[in-house]
């Protein structure tokens, strides 16, 4: 489970960064409308101090035994918050792929050593990523922790729904929709 600390250690740094030097840049919020800035960066601070806080409780667990016999419960407290904010954060990246209206001032934030040459694009979709290596590293647990199958199956099943696509029942296509008109209307009227 240590890959699990340095991997989340290791996001929180990149975060860092999408969210200090990107999301926080004036000269970016000068570019894009208030509507655009948000749909652009989805509240990628609260996915950051959602990262902060699992990595605080995976290091507690950590101090508390060096052995670490399982984390699953950590994981499994993390989930439901996780899922509030991560599925409109990936509903969204949908939009962030689409958003070139303020490629200038991106491309001199994205010339600074901080980002270590990655774009814009690769700071968005950590979310994403990190909860799919969240699963594939509780998947591989499974395999090596024999006494704690039925508590990793567990964790799997509830990052599952953060994977999929949304789904009407859960009425985050209805935000799509919505969030996509006030998009297309705010990038039409800035033409």
């Amino acid at each position: 489970m240590f890959e699990l600390i340095g991997s989340e250690a290791s996001y929180l740094r990149s975060l860092g960064v999408a969210v200090n030097h990107f999301y926080k840049s004036q000269e970016l919020k000068q570019t894009l409308s208030q509507t655009e800035h948000h749909i652009l960066f989805s509240k990628i601070q609260h996915v950051m101090v959602a990262s902060e806080k699992f990595l605080t409780d995976l290091e507690s667990r950590l101090g508390e035994n060096v052995l670490i016999p399982q984390v699953g419960d950590v994981v499994l407290q993390h989930c439901k918050h996780f899922q509030t904010l991560y599925v409109p954060y990936v509903t969204n990246m949908m939009y962030q792929e689409n958003t070139n209206t303020f490629s200038t001032p991106c491309n001199k934030l994205e010339s600074d050593p901080v980002c270590q040459r990655k774009t814009l694009k690769s700071f968005l979709v950590l979310p994403f990523q990190r909860i799919t290596r969240i699963k594939l590293l509780t998947s591989d647990c499974n395999d090596n922790c024999y006494g704690h199958k039925a508590r990793v199956n567990k964790i799997c099943k509830s990052l599952h729904p953060l994977l999929e696509s949304p789904s009407p029942s859960d009425g985050l296509l209805l935000n799509y929709r919505s969030e996509k008109e006030a998009w297309m209307k705010a990038l039409s009227s800035r033409h």
